[in-house]
């Protein structure tokens, strides 16, 4: 990581009002991307990842409060008032949504609802801005594109929709690019098309990526560095390629176990993790994965295990596990 990362978190925290009390989803998140690097954050349902996003986007439920600090480009996201984000986004920072079939508007044009981006921020005019929106559609495989532009999203299949909301995030050329579960509706075939288009993005325009997801195949194929959450804390940080060769917590090595895998094509089950998943770890005193983890010790209920470094794994990696402390 360098002196001076384009992203800056640290102790980020997102809490809910609901009507039994305070949810915690995200718990004291820290976290560093430098230009041009991919980071991917994977971890069951509910343990925060999309949070982490929405937070700094400035996008929570009205029942949400955020707290912490997530310095970009030498401005605090999180301090930002909605005018002040508002000039950030669809500028030098950008989402892809998880779900394409509400984050259009149906009333809208398709290829008019590319352009207005580039002409509000970028000051384009509509002619040039409508010209950027098709062949940005054709890059994402939009068969047609030209003509498809002048549609309205309910003539686009789910998978079709989920390329143009990818298009549009990608028309900005944003310094910062958050992607939650971009390629969730795709098939297999235009999710590597689309996978190599943002890995493109960050090597030649430096963009950084934070990429949510729970596949750990697009994880090994696109990402640096993985962060590992669970109950809204991150339980590993490591190298992409250190952590699926050697993964340190319990919980990855959990999350690898349950990956298919060609050489175990002929065993019919796969690994499993016991119990069920925590979601938010604010009330919990010790781990948040105590109550599911084999290897669990007596200090693990009642202490909260800080993120050890473990410079002997390699360079980048730490483990908020008590049997990763290092001795001293």
């Amino acid at each position: 990581m360098t002196a001076d990362p384009l992203l800056s978190v640290r102790d980020l925290t997102v809490r809910f009002r609901m009507p039994e009390g305070q949810s915690v989803a995200v718990d004291g998140v820290s976290l560093d991307l430098a230009a041009g690097e991919v980071l991917g954050i994977v971890g069951e349902s509910g343990s925060g990842k999309s949070q982490i996003l929405y937070a700094l986007m400035g996008l929570l439920a009205s029942n949400g409060a955020v707290g912490g600090q997530a310095l970009f480009q030498d401005q605090d996201l999180l301090a930002m008032t909605p005018r002040q984000i508002d000039r950030v986004r669809g500028q030098s920072l950008s989402m892809i949504f998880q779900d394409p079939m509400t984050s259009l508007n149906p009333y809208i044009r398709v290829g008019d609802q590319l352009a207005e981006g580039l002409m509000v921020h970028q000051g384009l005019t509509k002619r040039a801005a409508r010209a950027e929106a098709v062949r940005m559609l054709d890059r994402v495989r939009i068969p047609d594109a030209a003509n498809r532009a002048r549609r309205y999203p309910h003539e686009f299949s789910g998978g079709m929709r989920q390329r143009v909301m990818i298009a549009m995030a990608l028309l900005a050329k944003p310094r910062l690019l958050l992607a939650d579960e971009p390629t969730t509706a795709l098939d297999v075939t235009i999710q590597a098309q689309v996978l190599d288009l943002m890995a493109e993005l960050a090597r030649e325009t430096g963009t950084a990526i934070i990429l949510v997801t729970h596949d750990l195949g697009v994880v090994a194929r696109l990402c640096d560095r993985v962060a590992v959450l669970y109950g809204g804390r991150i339980m590993e940080e490591a190298p992409a390629d250190l952590l699926f060769d050697a993964p340190a917590h319990p919980y990855t090595r959990g999350l690898l176990a349950a990956m298919p895998r060609l050489e175990a094509a002929l065993t019919p089950r796969l690994g499993t993790i016991p119990g069920t998943p925590r979601s938010g770890g604010g009330d919990v005193a010790g781990c948040p994965f105590v109550d599911r983890c084999e290897v669990r010790l007596a200090v693990c209920a009642t202490t909260r295990p800080p993120l050890y470094e473990l410079r002997a794994l390699g360079l980048g990696r730490r483990s908020a596990c008590h049997l990763s402390e290092p001795a001293p």
